[in-house]
């Protein structure tokens, strides 16, 4: 969305937003948006956005999204973006993994709090200096986690795969790790599963619940039901 269309475009409560951008991940991860699994995005989002996330709250948001034409509500009771909902949702993407590129590379914030940090900054960002971080940052296509800038020019490499997917025994590489998690954020950071690293998955066990690597000399171990938002490429 460009400078001038934002400013025609009618001001989105930062509730909205927020809404558009959980959306907008949950279709990222290759999932249908209902509203259970969007309310399960919801409550990752920072307590300090302070989003309701009770069956009333969230149902009536939806309808007054539906009505600005931002989301379609279809009869399987799947949530769609529309194309002005996409464009708007992208934008909210954008701002917020720039900041969180911004807070990381520039100020040294640790990689478990970034998430919130960004959140608090994406609804302020205006798109010229949303450019001119882009800029002084050396134009990144990806934010800490790996998760693609929108815009950006980013190309997903070749043979990516979730983490549960994943050959066994074979060296990997990072490729991404979820954002909103601060706990798993935390504990991926301490067992050194971070973007760039290379690892190699010895076990996954669904049966179990957990999937076991090794990164180095030392072994971390996921929850199963965590390891499909970890992605994995080629070493």
């Amino acid at each position: 969305m460009t400078e001038q269309e934002e400013q025609v475009a009618p001001r989105l409560t930062q509730a909205m937003e927020n809404y558009l951008l959980s959306i907008f991940l949950v279709q990222e991860r290759g999932v249908r948006v209902t509203n259970s699994i969007l309310v399960e995005q919801l409550r990752r989002v920072p307590a300090s956005e302070n989003l309701g996330t009770s069956l009333p709250a969230v149902s009536g948001m939806l309808r007054r999204m539906e009505g600005e034409s931002l989301i379609r509500l279809a009869d399987t009771r799947d949530i769609d973006l529309t194309t002005r909902g996409r464009q708007l949702a992208e934008s909210m993407i954008r701002k917020h993994r720039l900041a969180a590129r911004m807070v990381v590379d520039l100020l040294g914030v640790p990689l478990h709090e970034v998430n919130a940090e960004a959140h608090m900054l994406e609804h302020a960002l205006s798109r010229t200096l949303e450019k001119r971080i882009q800029e002084r940052l050396g134009n990144p296509t990806t934010d800490p986690f790996g998760q693609p800038i929108p815009g950006s020019g980013y190309k997903e490499p070749p043979g990516v795969v979730t983490l549960d997917k994943a050959p066994k025994d074979t060296a990997m590489i990072v490729d991404r790790i979820p954002e909103d998690d601060a706990e798993l954020v935390a504990y991926l950071q301490l067992s050194g599963v971070l973007p760039g690293v290379a690892v190699v998955v010895s076990d996954v066990a669904p049966y179990r619940g957990i999937v076991t690597m090794q990164v180095g000399e030392h072994t971390a171990v996921l929850g199963y039901n965590v390891s499909p938002e970890i992605r994995l490429r080629p070493a």
